[in-house]
């Protein structure tokens, strides 16, 4: 199984890039809840991902793969691929084919076709018909990322707050997360409020924590077999059989 896609840390790394671009030169984005960590000198955000929801039912797709192939050692070469295409992550089926057999990437030949792979575990499988089905399961969630935004200025942890809520729900934040490849887009920020942070040395700071809601259409991979023919018997309706 593979998944999910995209992960926290991808979604985090492009709210990250937005913040970096539109907020004030100098202030650190980092990631909330790291222990034995200074907080960073001067202004700076934190993110932490606080509840996901859901947004809808799943949504399931399936891929079937068949190809020729031969297996030696740790690397797969594909002579012709019937249909389908073939998947980093994706598992291979065959007869002799060692059981959780998996693709891990493409080393020539064309993307998701003829070539040459990489699979894992090693082992020896003459030319033959082979297959690699996978089922993708997406759940469209709702991601809630807590910033934290904390300044030596009142004024400035409040204006960077206000920024962020503006953002989040205009069109340009949404261009910013296409272009970085990201399933999904920002959705709304709440309302900006006050909460004043301790430090460790028991001193107030001004922090203003903004809930960014990131719809994010996160999928999981599992292997799937497909049959290649259907065998059907006939039995005659007249007849008796035995219990």
């Amino acid at each position: 199984m593979s998944g999910p896609v995209p992960n926290q840390s991808a979604i985090q790394t492009v709210l990250r890039g937005l913040l970096l671009k539109y907020l004030p030169a100098g202030v650190e984005v980092v990631s909330a809840q790291d222990n034995r960590v200074p907080e960073p000198a001067g202004d700076f955000v934190t993110m932490n991902v606080i509840r996901r929801g859901r947004l809808s039912t799943n949504v399931d797709t399936f891929q079937d793969c068949a190809f020729e192939a031969s297996i030696a050692d740790e690397v797969m070469t594909v002579t012709l691929v019937e249909f389908g295409a073939l998947l980093a992550g994706a598992t291979v089926f065959g007869g002799p084919v060692a059981d959780g057999t998996l693709i891990s990437a493409q080393i020539d030949g064309t993307p998701g076709g003829d070539g040459t792979y990489t699979v894992s575990p090693a082992q020896t499988v003459t030319a033959q018909k082979l297959s690699s089905g996978a089922e993708t399961i997406m759940q469209p969630t709702d991601v809630v990322i807590q910033l934290d935004v904390h300044s030596a200025s009142d004024g400035n942890a409040s204006d960077m707050a206000q920024t962020i809520a503006t953002l989040i729900r205009d069109e340009r934040a949404t261009r910013y997360f296409a272009d970085a490849g990201m399933d999904g887009a920002p959705l709304y920020a709440e309302d900006p409020r006050q909460v004043p942070f301790l430090n460790g040395e028991q001193q107030y700071e001004t922090r203003y924590v903004v809930d960014v809601h990131v719809q994010a259409n996160q999928a999981i991979g599992l292997p799937q077999q497909f049959a290649d023919q259907a065998v059907i018997d006939v039995f005659t309706v007249e007849a008796t059989y035995p219990a």
